[in-house]
């Protein structure tokens, strides 16, 4: 057989591999274009931002019961801030130091990280659009389910807490003062609110509403639509947690009360003393709201509360060291962490039900899945668990 008019058998063999490899691209490259544009696909029971969800309650339908072991430990860049994110088979984690990654639930893998320039102050928050974080030197960075940057919003102060998507938009509060609300699109500005003080807890929406609390100690609510104040109410202490709503109630917890209110109002519904540290936000669970309070060299305790009237329902004992901690809610039970340990209560009695021991756990990381468990510890590792 002929090769062709000026064509060797080998050159006709490049020609055809090289041709072979640019099939192969073009495929792997519109199999590439077709998962981003996909986006991050997110389910009722993945934790998308602080608090689950934009209401921040902090439940979930379900959590691991069984003997928990360690599935994988992966180490990060520097100390993790915050929870992980969770979408799918997707963990969201960010570190002080500035990077964000994306780790394989299966396995703890790193699929791709991004370095946002900037010291990370908050958890990821997560919308099908991609990721989000805040940074100590006044932005917001959001990137593609694949960590390519998308764009970023500044704020005239650091951003502590993290940003809340909602759609086509996105909230989040600074502490220059002022609440924005930006275009999840290219992050351009649709409106801002100036409240009386630095705001360090992230907003909340519910009902049309978003609702953030000022370090002077002022809840507000904001329509959020057009940023128009719809009411506000003094509180009692400084707010230490983001607010929580449920039921058409809107719980905030300061450094001396728990105060609950009617969202449409801002009538105060019923408030209970705390004293002096709250260790956590509330979590709610149908008609019971759950809190951990503790003093200095003392042990923690969780306190159970009917969310209708105020009423103590249980108090129990953690037998750990009071910390700041995230705690979350199921059907079943409440999950929360201290510095060498995960445990979950039983919710209807505050009888302990699971207690795993993990060396050096930061208790405000902890993340729950309904087969697993997530932290962070002070060695710089994300640590899965699972049965």
């Amino acid at each position: 057989m002929l090769a062709g008019i000026g064509e060797t058998p080998r050159k006709r063999w490049l020609s055809g591999a090289l041709l072979l490899l640019a099939a192969v691209l073009a495929v792997s490259s519109a199999f590439y274009i077709r998962r981003t544009a996909e986006g991050i696909r997110l389910g009722k029971a993945d934790m998308a931002m602080p608090g689950v969800g934009p209401s921040h309650a902090s439940y979930l339908p379900a959590g691991p019961r069984g003997n928990l072991g360690e599935m994988w430990g992966t180490r990060m860049e520097s100390e993790i801030v915050g929870p992980c994110a969770i979408a799918g088979d997707r963990v969201f984690t960010a570190c002080r130091s500035g990077f964000l990654y994306c780790l394989d639930l299966g396995s703890g893998r790193p699929l791709w990280r991004y370095d946002t320039g900037g010291e990370i102050t908050s958890m990821p928050s997560l919308s099908e659009d991609g990721v989000l974080v805040s940074t100590g030197d006044g932005r917001v960075v959001c990137v593609d389910a694949e960590g390519r940057f998308r764009w970023e919003a500044e704020a005239g102060g650091s951003v502590p807490s993290s940003p809340l998507p909602a759609g086509k938009v996105v909230y989040f509060a600074s502490r220059d003062g002022f609440l924005y609300c930006v275009n999840a699109d290219d992050g351009s500005e649709k409106w801002s609110f100036r409240a009386d003080a630095p705001l360090e807890v992230s907003p909340c929406l519910y009902e049309g509403q978003v609702l953030c609390a000022s370090y002077e100690g002022t809840l507000f609510a904001l329509d959020a639509h057009d940023g128009r104040l719809l009411w506000s109410s003094r509180l009692q202490g400084v707010p230490v947690s983001f607010p929580v709503a449920d039921e058409g109630r809107v719980f905030v917890a300061t450094d001396v009360e728990l105060r609950c209110m009617d969202v449409q109002s801002g009538k105060t519904l019923w408030s209970c003393a705390l004293g002096p540290t709250v260790l956590s936000s509330p979590a709610v669970r149908g008609n019971q709201v759950i809190i951990l309070q503790g003093e200095v060299e003392e042990t923690s305790g969780v306190l159970s509360l009917d969310a209708r009237t105020g009423d103590r329902l249980w108090q129990a004992s953690t037998g750990i060291p009071s910390c700041r901690t995230n705690i979350l809610v199921t059907n079943q039970d409440v999950y929360l962490a201290g510095p060498a340990q995960v445990l979950a209560l039983e919710c209807e009695t505050g009888s302990p039900t699971l207690k795993v021991n993990v060396e050096g756990v930061l208790p405000a990381t902890l993340t729950v899945t309904e087969d697993r468990v997530l932290v962070g510890t002070a060695r710089r590792k994300v640590f899965c668990l699972g049965e």
